[in-house]
């Protein structure tokens, strides 16, 4: 048990030795909510971030810069930061400025900015930030340690934001589009890893300054240091694209890893992870980073899709389906998340809706249709449909409180896929992600595309050759999953969804009619299979046929497997 002894130890070691982990501010526990005025006013283009770790202390010393263009005239510069953390100095464009930090906002006071002028904050701090309590789901620093007892240090912050240790413009809709530098300064015995290149590392007396960098436009909470004794796994990759005018070379795939039992890490990269690299570069495209690295690595919580860094925890486990479920999906956001970013919070499932519908997709790939069905099933009956996945109003990632963005959004792409058919339902998702249903024409540098749910509607639409807004305002502005009533008497069928005139799909409807040949003690039925649309007309069905609607289940509706909106998540 710690003691704390106010009388005999100073007021920064009681601070630093026997400080619990004070609660977070309401507006730093919220990320991407609505975008105020006056953060609407500039373009984030760049971010610096100089950051010293201290894992004995678990504290931070960090000096922040961020470039932005002026969207309008600018007094008052607004970020978001914890207010948690002691600020020593701010300057605007490398002249000191007043500040004022409260209830999780940072105001800088400058001189006129004009419109259309780029300009730099520098932000000096240091504090202890943040401890992420139950990681990732809720944010935060995650200090650990090694079996051998070294420091081994995480962050984890997507659903918190980028202002739990850094000053930064917490919203989802602004990426720097220069990328970032991230200068993380470490003891000698540890080792600094994040998004993007290494171009250099620096030793000064017990510590080792590492320089990342990337190139490529990066949402803020991606930008995600991992600290520990970390040894490389590497190997290099034949990319489908070149860069600029240049043929396709090769670019690396690095896995930064704490185990040592080689056997595990080769079987997860050589094996598991190249598969899934195949599957996803044939289905979707080119890996969308292949100008900078394809990076993984171990930490110690269970994973994060940090881009060009995923964030691996899984102890190398395969589920049933004969793969890492957590490496492939979390895998699939470098396409879903990070490549195409949704425009805000409300448009969360285009990430998780089409990562999760990936997993089904890939297991299908891997062991065949059982592998879809498993998981497709296991996730229908986990959709608890207390809310619509996509709100009419702008809202904050607290609205999401549970995974129907990931299950409800993966089978109503399920089901638009089957409506669809292939290859239109494909060049969306191409055009969704890459803006082109030919990606493996693009060279790198890939411009990433953010999107709304509307635009994905509108994408689909052209595809289709028809306004799709119906479909998606039955199955993701709406609450309840649909609910196919079957009206059967008299020798008529009619097929309808309650309460949802507008849902009109063609359903494949099986007739069974007993035949009069035996095979052994069964009696050998001939099947008619007909396409019966859910308007509520009048089909001829004779009552003594036997029917089955939708056996292959392309058709997203209401089965009551499962209590829905009183479903743990």
């Amino acid at each position: 048990m710690k003691f704390c002894l106010p009388f005999i130890l100073s007021a920064y070691a009681l601070l630093q030795g026997c400080a619990t982990n004070p609660s977070l501010n309401p507006v730093t526990a919220v990320s991407s909510g609505e975008l105020t005025a006056l953060q609407a006013l500039y373009d984030v283009k760049h971010y610096q971030l100089e950051i010293e770790v201290v894992p004995e202390q678990k504290t931070i010393i960090g000096n922040v810069s961020m470039t932005a263009l002026a969207l309008g005239e600018i007094t008052q510069i607004e970020l978001d930061f914890d207010p948690r953390f002691k600020i020593a100095m701010v300057t605007v464009n490398e002249r000191q400025a007043d500040f004022e930090s409260f209830n999780g906002k940072l105001l800088i006071t400058t001189d006129v900015l004009a419109r259309g002028s780029e300009f730099t904050t520098s932000v000096s701090y240091k504090g202890r930030p943040y401890e992420a309590e139950n990681p990732p789901w809720d944010g935060g620093f995650v200090w650990n340690r090694t079996e051998s007892g070294q420091h081994w240090v995480a962050t984890a912050v997507q659903g918190r934001g980028c202002d739990l240790y850094w000053p930064c413009k917490d919203h989802i809709s602004d990426k720097p589009e220069r990328g970032a530098d991230m200068l993380i300064t470490v003891p000698n015995d540890l080792v600094a890893v994040m998004n993007g290149v290494l171009v250099s590392e620096q030793s000064i007396k017990n510590k080792t300054r590492y320089h990342w960098q990337t190139t490529n436009p990066i949402s803020a909470y991606h930008l995600a240091i991992n600290i520990g004794p970390f040894k490389t796994f590497e190997l290099e990759h034949q990319s489908l694209i070149g860069t600029g005018d240049e043929s396709p070379s090769t670019f690396p795939i690095v896995f930064y890893h704490i185990t040592e039992d080689m056997g595990k890490i080769e079987n997860l990269i050589k094996t598991d992870f190249l598969s899934q690299l195949d599957f996803y570069e044939r289905t979707l495209g080119p890996y969308p980073w292949g100008n900078e690295k394809i990076g993984i690595v171990e930490i110690p919580y269970l994973g994060m899709e940090h881009q060009t860094m995923n964030g691996y925890g899984n102890k190398f486990r395969q589920d049933p389906d004969g793969f890492d479920w957590l490496m492939q999906h979390e895998f699939a956001h470098e396409w879903f998340g990070n490549l195409m970013t949704q425009e805000a919070s409300r448009d969360f499932w285009l990430h998780e809706g089409f990562a999760n519908y990936m997993q089904p997709i890939y297991a299908q790939d891997v062991i065949g249709d059982a592998g879809f069905w498993s998981k497709m099933w296991r996730n229908y009956n986990a959709i608890a449909s207390c809310k619509p996945v996509i709100p009419e109003e702008d809202v904050s990632m607290d609205y999401f409180d549970s995974n129907d963005p990931y299950f409800k959004g993966s089978w109503t792409l399920h089901t638009l896929r089957w409506m669809m058919g292939e290859e239109k339902f494909w060049n969306a998702v191409r055009r969704l992600i890459y803006d082109t249903p030919d990606p493996w024409s693009l060279s790198y540098p890939i411009t990433p595309t953010k999107r709304s749910s509307e635009d994905f509607i509108t994408i689909a639409s052209d595809e289709y050759g028809e306004d799709l807004r119906w479909f998606f305002d039955a199955y993701l502005f709406s609450k309840d999953i649909p609910t196919l009533e079957v009206d059967r008497s008299n020798d008529e069928l009619r097929l309808s969804f309650r309460d949802l005139p507008n849902l009109i799909l063609d359903i494949p409807v099986v007739l069974y009619e007993d035949g009069a040949v035996e095979s052994g003690r069964h009696n050998v039925s001939r099947s008619t299979t007909l396409s019966i649309r859910s308007d509520g007309s009048s089909h001829a069905v004779q009552s003594s046929a036997r029917i089955q609607i939708d056996p292959e289940v392309k058709i997203f509706r209401e089965f009551s497997t499962a209590q829905r909106c009183q479903i743990s998540q």
